[in-house]
């Protein structure tokens, strides 16, 4: 169960994050002596001297400088546990984790009753999911320090990750009843009993510390958010007075009832709590775009409470009038409702002062690509591309564009170039394959356009759309009728009555002479909302004409030519 009213989660570990700069090479393999070690006058002044060095050398962040003089030492002395544990933990720190942990290894066998040893190598184990090496290793500790509180509570938490809860909860009371309720403690328990359906016990455990701490609203949070949960409203709704009681206008406190109204399907006190909290200044924004985000990329949702969502999103303009993130979930909500032109002013504000934004790129191109502005779709994958080179999407939709403006030799180059950046992604690839064959085509190049068309259809062998273009194409040259007739068959047989797909079927058997077929097959195009439609309304013409049926086809030439058929080719075959 996710809580807001948690600050940061609460662990006694310490998770080192810092990167070598250009990286460690793998450790030598070092087998420990397990003889003493005599070093004479002048070899333990070499090695107190590098020790020494290398630890300055770590002190300064210069890591690589630091392991070598770690390994120097360990040649000079095979036994040394202190060199052996420092090297470990630049590895770590470098995230080479197996070998700071065989560093790490060693060093405790040299020296098993090194209290820090053993953490490092416990967080070794946390690092890489070896959670019962690392209870056991705690577990050695607790032997040997059986007061290390931090260790106790360490082990509680990992026994309740690997689902040993019982053991958790004995550990987890035995610090209590040694130093009493404590908000770690306190919540881990807590965490347990929820996971464990336990919700009285949950309940028992946060109503012990809002006992002993009344004034932390944060605890009265977290038990307000359960009751929510398991359906007490008339508990969580009282437990939310009392928050509101001492802070009348705690923003968290504010969503979290706007959630409770929501879960009870009042969406007037919800949006009235909402808001509250987008009103209130000491709520962080991130908290109330987060709110925004939850509503624009949830359809249902967002179908459900467009209106809400517009005025939610106008308190933050009002307040935030230049934070570019609130513009952008403005922009966002005018795509979402299809203002596009509002959209697209707002957009391009923000690429004003953030060129690097590449989300509000692609949305831009988005926008320009639905209104049919194809001119302006190419100028702004070309700019794009100078910051973004790596961006497939850039390269696709300039691929199609200059293959809207003729520019067919551009497009394959742009579409061959933006190939070798789709990662692992078939419906993107197979979109690529798609333009790449119909560039080639443009291009007269019917063999490659041909490979790409095969190309798509492998990765995808039901997608009607390149199944219908490209049977459509081999009908037009008059090649391979038998391979366009049964991927056209597939197309009609998943959607029997799309016009589109059987006007292309009718054009195939119109072209492999089969024309009282492809009569039938016209006709059903017709019915099923294809008579308007200038292509379908020539090509039924066509067909009557090769029948024999010239009034009739003279009648739908007329028809596609008023419906925008062009004229010089009507007329044409009009006049013949």
């Amino acid at each position: 169960m996710h809580k807001n009213w948690y600050n940061t989660a609460i662990t006694a570990g310490i998770l080192i994050a810092v990167m070598l700069s250009g990286g460690c090479q793998s450790a030598r393999k070092v087998s420990v002596t397990k003889k003493p070690v005599v070093l004479d006058e002048t070899q333990q002044r070499e090695y107190n001297y590098m020790l020494t060095e290398a630890t300055k050398h770590k002190l300064f962040g210069n890591y690589k400088q630091a392991a070598a003089l770690y390994m120097k030492c360990i040649e000079v002395n095979p036994r040394s546990d202190a060199a052996y544990f420092e090297l470990s933990g630049i590895y770590m720190m470098g995230r080479d984790l197996n070998t700071a942990k065989s560093l790490n290894l060693k060093a405790t066998q040299i020296d098993p009753g090194n209290y820090w040893y053993k953490i490092q190598l416990a967080q070794l184990y946390i690092m890489t999911e070896a959670k019962d090496s690392a209870i056991a290793v705690y577990e050695d500790i607790l032997t040997r320090w059986p007061d290390k509180l931090e260790i106790k509570y360490e082990l509680a938490r990992l026994y309740s990750d690997t689902g040993k809860s019982a053991k958790a909860l004995k550990m987890l009371n035995d610090i209590e009843a040694e130093n009493g309720i404590s908000e770690p403690v306190t919540m881990l328990k807590e965490q347990i009993y929820v996971q464990e359906k336990k919700y009285d016990q949950a309940i028992h455990e946060l109503k012990s510390i809002i006992k002993a701490d009344p004034e932390e609203i944060r605890y009265l949070g977290i038990l307000a958010e359960l009751y929510t949960t398991i359906g007490r409203k008339e508990d969580a709704r009282e437990t939310y007075r009392k928050i509101f009681e001492i802070e009348p206008d705690n923003g968290i406190a504010q969503l979290s009832m706007a959630e409770f109204y929501s879960l009870d399907s009042n969406r007037v006190k919800q949006f009235e709590y909402l808001s509250l909290a987008f009103r209130n200044k000491s709520l962080p924004l991130e908290r109330k775009l987060n709110v925004v985000i939850d509503f624009l990329t949830d359809d249902k949702k967002f179908q459900e409470n467009a209106d809400e969502v517009d005025s939610l999103i106008q308190i933050l303009m009002e307040i935030y009038p230049e934070d570019i993130r609130v513009k952008t979930s403005w922009a966002n909500y005018l795509t979402k409702v299809e203002k596009y032109q509002e959209a697209l002013k707002l957009y391009d504000e923000i690429l004003e002062k953030q060129k690097g934004n590449y989300f509000v790129w692609e949305q831009a191109i988005f926008i320009e690509n639905i209104l049919g502005n194809n001119e302006k779709v190419y100028e702004r994958c070309k700019e794009a591309l100078t910051y973004f080179e790596d961006r497939p999407f850039l390269y696709l939709f300039l691929g199609n564009s200059a293959m809207q403006e003729g520019k067919n030799d551009e497009a394959v180059k742009s579409l061959e170039k933006g190939l070798d950046y789709v990662k692992n992604n078939i419906p993107l690839t197979v979109q690529f394959y798609a333009f790449l064959a119909e560039a080639w085509r443009n291009l007269g190049k019917f063999e490659k356009s041909d490979s790409y068309f095969d190309k798509a259809l492998q990765m995808e062998p039901d997608n009607i759309m390149i199944l219908n273009n490209y049977g459509y194409y081999l009908a037009l040259r008059e090649e391979k009728l038998d391979k366009a007739e049964k991927m056209s068959r597939e197309t009609i047989t998943k959607e029997p009555e799309n016009p589109t797909y059987l006007d292309t079927y009718a054009w195939i058997l119109f072209k492999s002479g089969k024309l009282a077929e492809a009569r039938d097959y016209m006709q059903k195009a017709i019915q099923h909302g294809g008579g308007e439609d200038p292509d379908i309304l020539e090509h039924y013409g066509d067909i009557l004409e090769k029948l024999g049926d010239h009034q009739e086809a003279l009648k739908y030439w007329r028809k596609a030519k008023e419906n925008g058929a062009t004229p010089e080719n009507i007329d044409k075959k009009i006049k013949d």
